[in-house]
């Protein structure tokens, strides 16, 4: 039998309905914004895979005495944002709705419908804790022929690239932008839209390199930036120990700002010990700041090299040289495990 398949956010749904129940679960008392907040940083931090962060977050399901009246009210409240298109079907009866929210907040708008399925994430309604996988990218199709061996997609709505596999086994892909439904690959963004697509197709190519690149020119950039305010404001650079000074400051902001990004963005770490990675970390990065102490201590006070031009010159070119340093210490020292 053929089915319709149809994303949920985005498609349907005019907005992120994950987003707008945990917003409202904080707002009806169930859940504390700030153990919310703690646990998006986590996530962000790479520390919560995208299946706990949702066993988390959605924790709070177990306080709720009666989950059924916490989703009708919820509904009441926000089921306006159901856009039209979808409204105005007058069967859904081939339509399957195949989401990475959860079930428990979608069944009331599926069986409302009268869809063929539901396919979505399932989380424990007494405990929050996920059950399987996230329904998101190739799992939505895996999840489909799961519940349809024999089932053939005719055609798949979305608003997502995440989409691209539910839409390349479908006959029929179509992209929802809005309330306008346009065919997936005969959508054309504008100009700027399709330069931006352009780089992220180069720099997908190696997003390890990319990223340092990015990261480490915005590290040397806060280093340079904190150094030359320094050094042209209250601090003297044809004094030694001033000149050094600038140079510590200077490497603890840039630190802790590439500590943060590194981690994150470029080499991607999912490593629990945290402590261990951060000392692993800051003595990789002290190594370096002795290393620019040296050539800072060469260049300004045995050559004396301190006009404003020498200053811009030599500090461009000692930076570099760290960044390089920084990404081998990096690679092969504090963030081994999670580049193997």
């Amino acid at each position: 039998m053929k089915y319709d398949l149809y994303d949920f956010d985005g498609t349907i749904y005019n907005g992120d309905s994950g987003v707008d129940i945990v917003k409202f679960a904080i707002k009806k008392g169930y859940l504390n914004l700030f153990t919310a907040i703690w646990y998006c940083i986590k996530y962000a931090l790479k520390l919560l895979s995208k299946e706990e962060f949702k066993s988390k977050i959605f924790r709070f399901i177990g306080k709720i005495e009666d989950l059924d009246s916490f989703v009708e009210e919820f509904w009441q409240k926000n089921e306006f944002k159901i856009k039209e298109f979808w409204k105005s079907k007058k069967s859904h009866k081939k339509d399957v709705i195949i989401s990475a929210s959860c079930t428990f907040w979608l069944e009331p708008i599926a069986q409302k419908y009268k869809v063929a399925a539901l396919i979505a994430t399932i989380v424990d309604d007494k405990t929050g804790e996920l059950v399987g996988n996230n329904c998101h990218g190739e799992e939505k199709v895996r999840l489909f022929y799961q519940e349809f061996p024999k089932g053939i997609i005719d055609k798949a709505y979305t608003d997502s690239i995440n989409d691209l596999p539910m839409i390349k086994e479908a006959k029929e892909g179509y992209l929802v932008k809005k309330d306008r439904i346009i065919p997936y690959f005969e959508y054309k963004p504008n100009p700027i839209v399709r330069f931006w697509r352009w780089g992220w197709s180069i720099y997908h190519k190696n997003e390890e390199v990319w990223n340092y690149l990015i990261v480490g020119g915005l590290t040397t950039f806060i280093g340079i930036g904190i150094k030359w305010g320094l050094y042209f404001t209250i601090l003297d650079v044809d004094n030694g120990l001033q000149a050094q000074l600038g140079v510590i400051i200077s490497w603890i902001g840039a630190v802790l700002f590439a500590y943060i990004t590194n981690r994150i963005y470029v080499f991607k770490s999912k490593s629990k010990n945290i402590l261990k990675e951060i000392v692993s970390f800051v003595g990789a990065r002290l190594l370096t700041l002795g290393i620019e102490a040296l050539l800072t201590f060469i260049f300004f006070t045995l050559m004396h090299l301190t006009t404003k031009i020498w200053v811009v010159i030599i500090t461009f070119i000692i930076q570099a040289l760290i960044m390089i340093f920084n990404y081998i210490f990096s690679k092969l020292i504090v963030f081994k495990k999670a580049t193997k």
